[in-house]
């Protein structure tokens, strides 16, 4: 398998034309036909149903597309990156970051990192919500966070824990529930709680609790939305609440927090891969856990 083979599928999936695909990839539409026939003799999958009037996914060529869409942008991301190190006199380290991470504390690991290796340029990206670990395997990232939700295991990969996020429930400060100092899941009986489906979104990373458990308490569950910024845009009109770890310097203003005592809180990690022998990487990672270590002792300490 090759990537250009994997990119003249993208194309047909996208396209759902191979004359089309062949344009957009400046070929013909028989090198086209070439390289699917050749991937599904080396796959055994049967990508396509083709008639003279249309072509179209099989269920097998859905879940194909769906699961390798991005690997030929990971390719050229890996590649230029590499690219850049070999012809530059500097470094990058390439850190993925989640939403409603502690930014305060990531520059202050970033500054104490880089008065050690001065000459590493530290890239912060966006860092996926869907297969995340497949970031990291891909070259897309040197380093990023995960909540221990997310992996069971994963041999390639090793896991530092760094912290603890409690769940709050996220609402609107008119909602009667944002004066209270704590909450337990009972206490959500007959609120509008916003859920998510979407295997893209922050909400179904951070795994709250189940609607099966919010459902036993009478919460309503019957309203779905795609994002994050969807679930903060029914908060900001009342017309929900959603349950979000997070730390308790973090937030959204104009949105009121209280803590869910009865549901155990989240592990946030830091992850590479196990086989990473740079120094930078292991370094960033050193420095990261004894500041989120401090950061935790302080605050258990101020309590």
């Amino acid at each position: 398998m090759t990537i250009y083979q994997l990119q003249c599928f993208i194309a047909v999936a996208e396209e759902l034309n191979f004359s089309a695909a062949a344009a957009r990839l400046f070929t013909t539409q028989p090198s086209i036909t070439y390289q699917i026939s050749a991937l599904e003799k080396e796959t055994g999958l049967h990508l396509f149903e083709r008639t003279t009037r249309r072509t179209k996914l099989t269920p097998a060529g859905t879940a194909f597309y769906q699961d390798i869409k991005h690997i030929p942008d990971y390719y050229e991301a890996s590649v230029q990156k590499a690219q850049l190190i070999q012809t530059s006199n500097h470094s990058r380290l390439v850190v993925g970051l989640r939403k409603l991470f502690d930014y305060q504390s990531m520059a202050k690991t970033i500054t104490r990192f880089q008065k050690i290796y001065p000459d590493v340029v530290v890239d912060i990206v966006p860092q996926s919500n869907h297969r995340p670990l497949d970031e990291l395997r891909s070259g897309k990232l040197d380093i990023g966070f995960f909540y221990d939700t997310e992996h069971s295991n994963a041999p390639d990969i090793s896991f530092y824990p760094l912290f603890v996020m409690p769940y709050h429930v996220w609402m609107n400060p008119k909602n009667p529930l944002a004066d209270r100092k704590e909450l337990r899941l009972s206490d959500l009986k007959g609120q509008a709680v916003v859920t998510t489906d979407s295997f893209e979104s922050y909400l179904y990373a951070c795994r709250g609790p189940s609607l099966q458990e919010l459902m036993r308490v009478g919460a309503d569950v019957s309203r779905s939305v795609p994002s994050l910024e969807g679930a903060l845009l029914e908060i900001q009109m009342n017309t929900g609440m959603a349950i979000i770890p997070c730390l308790e310097k973090a937030g959204v203003p104009g949105i009121a927090r209280v803590k869910l005592v009865d549901f155990a809180p989240v592990q946030v990690e830091i992850g590479a891969l196990h086989n990473s022998n740079r120094a930078d990487v292991q370094m960033f990672i050193e420095v990261s856990k004894e500041y989120y270590e401090n950061m935790m002792l302080e605050s258990i300490q101020k309590r």
